[in-house]
């Protein structure tokens, strides 16, 4: 028979489920937005986040793991709230724009390799001459007029004019 109040009562306080949902949900945005811009590709690395962390939270009170449902619940809802509440202060405020979209880089541009940018990027030449094959089918920087990382990842290359 299912013990019916232990389901449903937190052992943790809810306010510590609260802040241990925030401060994991906060640490691993930063970390996944600062240093894994490139292995995004695609898909948003804070959607991969909101689905691990709300995957993750949810998981005990599915598998039984967890004494309280309750707790599970709150977690998922907080790790929702942030996500919502960074993507609106981003698109609300022109300022925090930064904290859900990477500006793009210029990596080639005017015959020369931006190797400042490339460095923030961490890609070598070899790297960039490999998206450069993949993305626009060429394999000499001088049928190239631009080569720019997009904010989520993806290399654009735009070819000259005249090539």
């Amino acid at each position: 028979m299912p013990d019916w109040s232990a389901m449903f009562t937190p052992e943790l306080s809810l306010l510590e489920v609260i802040a241990r949902g925030t401060i994991m949900y906060l640490f691993l945005f930063l970390v996944m937005r600062f240093l894994l811009k490139r292995e995004g590709g695609q898909v948003n690395i804070a959607d991969i986040l909101v689905v691990v962390a709300v995957v993750d939270g949810a998981q005990p009170a599915f598998s039984g793991d967890a004494q309280s449902i309750t707790e599970s619940a709150v977690f998922v809802l907080t790790i929702l709230f942030w996500s919502w509440l960074l993507n609106w202060a981003s698109f609300r405020f022109e300022r925090l724009k930064f904290l859900t979209a990477a500006p793009p880089l210029t990596l080639f541009e005017n015959g020369k390799l931006n190797r400042q940018n490339m460095r923030k990027a961490l890609m070598s030449q070899e790297e960039l001459m490999q998206q450069v094959r993949e993305e626009g089918g060429l394999d000499d920087l001088k049928q190239i007029d631009r080569i720019i990382m997009e904010g989520d990842g993806e290399v654009t290359v735009i070819k000259k004019e005249d090539a």
